[in-house]
């Protein structure tokens, strides 16, 4: 069995967990709160850090630091496909340490380390910023003000190809090579069709251009490519949906090829679109999308729906490493239902609830995953479980205050793809219905560690049978059914004319007393409004007809006010 570890970084440092023995070692790099996350080479071999200090690149393995980079303000980086540079970022400041166009993006050799970057320059947006590679490292695409710079065989001291455009959103490089496909995003300019244009790398001409998809009212887009980068898919988004179908604006999909395709994918149900993932080993991709209950659908190549799983309330995506099982799950501000079918059989597997779920990772291996309640998302209770896809928790770790946290979880991946694993068997629809959420339930109508012992109930004064407080309450009563106790209480509250009594001259005259205090307050309170309404008047301040009206009842506010103090 291939050894399989992650890393869990939290208030107590970064602990490197083994898989499934669970033992711990600590890593090299000390960390505090100021530590922006860890970063780990696809094959698993190297990490960077932050720690606030500075940042470092260590062995996964040996456990052994690589280099140190005097960078303490670093929030991003990525390793190149062989981890052969690593790239940083920081936010982009002016001040009287940092002059003004001091680069804030640096690309480092981690094969052969040295002070300086290999290469570095001034990016200020946050999103997008990452240099992109081909799978073998042939090419590297950087977005510049309004043009694409490529570099070849990672030489950042010579520029080899260009595109130049009025105006640039994007570039997306297909993630692997022969040939290297570039997308390019232009966004709306003076009026003109955003539009998204595929090359292949070294034909940049505007006539070369493989495919060409234009659209209106967009304000961002993204395209996701599948396994072999000869596919893509475009989500353009606009952030207010100006007919008013939904507050979260509106998602348009489309798909395009590097044969020249371009064209929309048509969803069956209105409403947002949540999640598009590809399968990480065949041509199809599954879209989340609509009102909730949302509905989730497969798609080929040609844009067909193939097979649909049905609404439900879900919206993320989460096919294995190996692709032949996918999880529907709904977190965030869903509850946390989890979904697991069998790709090639189109079979459900098994669906239950994870509570409280922030994170969500498939292991290498394909068959189990992790989940967590991570901070800052969620404060207190911070854990992880590992779970199989039947939905038995195989480790639970959960911390031991709310004081201590978790930030980040992540799967160490192994150098190749793991081989598939076995498909456990499909669960019944019995089994289905009752892994399903059941009614609420009080405490006090509970069964087990939870509800309070019978024997306690019963000698409780005030309690009904279940165990609720409830005022007057007979212990005699207990055992009547509800339409008991009802009439017990209609015939307790039968109404008794009550005797006359005679009242002596003395209280009779006390009680006018009291009545002419009463109304003298209230005459009173009257008149006090009254002076407030002249008031605001002297000052110039414009009255309704109605305050009009009560400051014409002074006169005989004041009198019957001296005719109840005589």
């Amino acid at each position: 069995m291939v050894e399989l570890s992650f890393l869990v970084r939290g208030s107590e440092g970064i602990k490197h967990y083994q898989y499934p023995s669970l033992t711990t070692t600590d890593t090299v790099v000390t960390t505090n709160k100021r530590c922006s996350g860890i970063y780990i080479s696809n094959d698993g071999e190297i990490a960077a850090v932050c720690n606030g200090e500075e940042t470092t690149v260590f062995n996964m393995k040996s456990n052994v630091k690589i280099m140190t980079l005097p960078r303490k303000r670093t929030m991003m980086m990525v390793f190149s496909p062989l981890k052969t540079h690593l790239a940083t970022w920081c936010p982009y400041i002016v001040s009287d340490e940092v002059p003004e166009n001091t680069p804030n993006l640096e690309i480092w050799s981690v094969v052969a380390p040295q002070d300086k970057p290999v290469h570095a320059y001034v990016n200020r947006r946050q999103t997008g910023w990452e240099p992109q590679w081909s799978g073998d490292e042939a090419v590297c695409a950087r977005l510049c003000n309004n043009e694409v710079q490529f570099y070849e065989n990672n030489d950042f001291t010579k520029v080899v190809n260009r595109i130049q455009r009025d105006k640039l959103g994007g570039v997306y490089m297909s993630p692997h090579s022969n040939p290297v496909y570039v997308g390019i995003y232009v966004p709306s300019l003076k009026g003109a069709h955003a539009f998204v244009q595929l090359y292949q790398y070294g034909s940049f001409d505007r006539q070369a251009a493989i495919a060409h998809r234009s659209f209106m009212k967009v304000d961002a887009c993204d395209i996701k490519w599948n396994f072999s980068g000869k596919y893509g898919i475009i989500i353009a988004s606009c952030d207010v949906d100006k007919s008013g179908a939904s507050y979260y604006g509106q998602t348009l999909l489309y798909f395009i090829s590097s044969k020249g395709e371009s064209n929309q994918i048509v969803l069956n149900k209105t409403g947002p679109v949540y999640s598009v993932e590809w399968n990480p080993v065949c041509d199809e991709f599954i879209v989340i999308y609509g009102f909730m209950p949302c509905r989730a659908t497969m798609f080929n190549t040609k844009c067909d729906p193939i097979f649909e799983f049905g609404d439900g309330h879900r919206n993320e995506v989460c096919f294995n490493p190996q692709g032949n099982m996918v999880g529907l799950n709904g977190f965030g501000n869903l509850r946390g239902k989890m979904e697991y079918w069998d790709v090639k059989a189109r079979k459900k597997l098994s669906e239950w609830t994870a509570d409280n779920t922030t994170f969500f990772e498939w292991c290498p291996s394909g068959d189990v995953f992790i989940t967590g309640t991570l901070a800052p998302r969620l404060r207190q209770d911070n854990e992880f479980k590992i779970w199989n896809v039947t939905g038995d928790v195989l480790h639970h770790v959960k911390m031991p205050n709310d004081e201590v946290h978790l930030w980040q979880l992540k799967w160490v991946n192994p150098p190749s793809v793991l081989p598939d694993p076995a498909i456990p068997r499909a669960a019944t629809s019995k089994e289905i219905s009752s892994a399903k959420p059941q009614a609420y339930r009080p405490p006090s109508q509970r069964t087990g560690a939870g509800s309070a012992p019978r024997s306690l109930i019963d000698k409780l004064p005030n309690v009904d049978a279940k165990g609720v407080y409830k005022p007057g309450m007979n212990n005699n009563d207990r055992n009547l059914s509800k339409n008991q106790i009802k009439n017990q209480k209609k015939r307790e509250n039968v109404r008794v004319e009550p005797a006359k009594v005679e009242s002596s001259p003395a209280e009779f005259q006390k009680a006018v007393v009291d009545e002419n205090e009463k109304k003298l307050r209230n005459l009173k309170k009257k008149l006090h409004q009254v002076e407030k309404l002249k008031q605001q008047v002297k000052e110039g301040k414009q009255l309704e007809k109605n305050q009009l009206d009560k400051i014409g009842t002074e006169a005989e506010l004041v009198a019957e006010i001296k005719k109840l103090e005589v």
